[in-house]
């Protein structure tokens, strides 16, 4: 949803940092890959229980998820294999966040953690309803529908991730909104690729 509104104002902001990186001839995809190494940083910070400083680590992780796209632009190296590249490692990194976070509140819980054990169960359902959002908008769009709708893309879940980190107190309610909106898109995208069907058919 957030990505729809802003996508043309966030390209024009991007613009000159894509130029100034793309100045030192560093390849989009090593920004990628590096992007990934700072997300394992914050998972093992998740894990330790230093969610502030995860929090943190997480915003420097989301600029290299926006760094790379922005380069690709500034050089004109925008390729299929980068595109594939970079949405396969975002699953990844929301695997790594979200897997994190369940082990913090069941094997590495701590006294504070004891009665929150129930993150972890959001956490997972966040995990696989994540991968779900992205999952259907693919499939979609390979068998020729428009699929970029609902309330929690991308962009909406690494906000609330990284607000619930460094607000560490709304953790637990983040995870969980996380865990409603994510599926909630899911439904979303069924039922707006059931419709366009609907009028093919």
């Amino acid at each position: 949803m957030l990505d729809s509104k802003i996508r043309g104002v966030w390209d024009s902001a991007m613009r000159p940092v894509g130029r100034a990186l793309g100045a030192t001839r560093v390849n989009p995809n090593a920004i990628t890959v590096l992007g990934l190494i700072v997300h394992i940083w914050v998972a093992i910070l998740i894990v330790q229980g230093r969610f502030v400083e995860a929090g943190f680590a997480l915003i420097l992780a989301a600029a290299f998820d926006a760094f790379d796209g922005a380069v690709a632009k500034a050089r004109g190296m925008i390729t299929k294999f980068g595109g594939f590249l970079d949405s396969t490692i975002d699953r990844l990194a929301d695997a790594l966040i979200l897997l994190a976070i369940a082990w913090r509140f069941t094997e590495a819980a701590g006294p504070a953690e004891q009665e929150l054990r129930w993150v972890a169960i959001a956490a997972l359902v966040a995990l696989v309803a994540g991968f779900l959002v992205s999952y259907v908008r693919a499939r979609a769009e390979a068998l020729g529908f428009e699929c970029k709708v609902g309330i929690a893309e991308r962009a909406e879940r690494v906000i609330l991730l990284i607000a619930g980190l460094i607000f560490t107190y709304i953790l637990p309610i983040a995870v969980a909104l996380l865990a409603v909106l994510a599926s909630v898109t899911v439904l979303q995208r069924i039922f707006h690729v059931r419709a366009q069907a609907g009028r093919e058919e």
